[in-house]
């Protein structure tokens, strides 16, 4: 019978593990309508981890996070924040525990302008992150400084992402559910992206990373997961990516 990735973790390591994880995901099914995306995901990231998710386009990376925020129609298994359980609670339950998602879309409020975004988030009442102000966000994203009065929809796409991932640190949220944030973006831009992961691993935030570019993902992660046909297939540290080159050759086209 199959096991699991986090099965094949021995009692010892399960029982540090329980108590380290900001994010456990076990089992994990999701449905849109009828058709069934995900099959039994399992997947964990400890606290002031990053973590990608790596697969080609349709293997369920996104569902996989929609599923955790509860966006998607049906799911089931269980979604642990903080190891409190979270399947049956709907999307704004799961972000008032300091959880932010950043999709793919971005979702900014392009009528408004730069510093109306920022000024709008609330703050998420049982995150245990603190609202990042303005003055550390326009240093952490100097691109948003320049850009505060300007309209949603003259911001470039990098300066829209930017502020998109801006918009979820002044709610408080500590674990982070990142979505192709580097795609389509100029070279200059993701690795100001770059920097910024690093910046806010070193200060305890969690991040969930889906990423297609395999070359800005590698270098910022901890843990690797490896998705195909809604299942993940394969599972490693950062340490083993070396002799898993062949593999994600096979797997992902890189």
């Amino acid at each position: 019978m199959h096991r699991s990735h986090i099965e094949l973790l021995d009692d010892a390591d399960k029982n540090s593990v329980a108590c380290e994880d900001a994010l456990r995901v076990t089992g994990l099914e999701a449905w849109y309508g009828d058709s069934h995306i995900l099959h039994g995901v399992d997947l964990r990231a400890a606290r002031g981890e990053v973590v990608t998710l790596l697969g080609r386009n349709g293997s369920g990376r996104s569902t996989t996070l929609k599923a955790i925020m509860g966006l998607t129609d049906t799911r089931r298994g269980s979604v642990c924040i903080d190891g409190r359980e979270t399947i049956g609670q709907e999307p704004q339950g799961v972000a008032r525990l300091g959880v932010g998602y950043c999709p793919e879309e971005r979702g900014i409020f392009a009528a408004l302008s730069c510093e109306e975004n920022l000024l709008l988030p609330p703050r998420l009442p049982n995150a245990k992150g603190i609202p990042m102000p303005l003055d550390e966000i326009y240093a952490m994203f100097p691109n948003l400084a320049e850009r505060r009065a300007s309209q949603g929809t003259r911001l470039s796409g990098g300066e829209q992402q930017m502020l998109a991932i801006a918009r979820i640190l002044r709610t408080g949220a500590d674990i982070l559910l990142l979505d192709e944030i580097s795609e389509g973006l100029a070279p200059v831009i993701v690795q100001t992206l770059g920097r910024v992961i690093r910046l806010l691993k070193s200060r305890g935030f969690t991040i969930l990373l889906v990423e297609q570019n395999f070359r800005f993902a590698a270098p910022l992660a901890d843990r690797f997961y490896v998705m195909e046909h809604g299942r993940i297939v394969d599972a490693f540290e950062s340490a083993c990516l070396p002799e898993k080159t062949a593999t994600l050759q096979a797997l992902l086209n890189i």
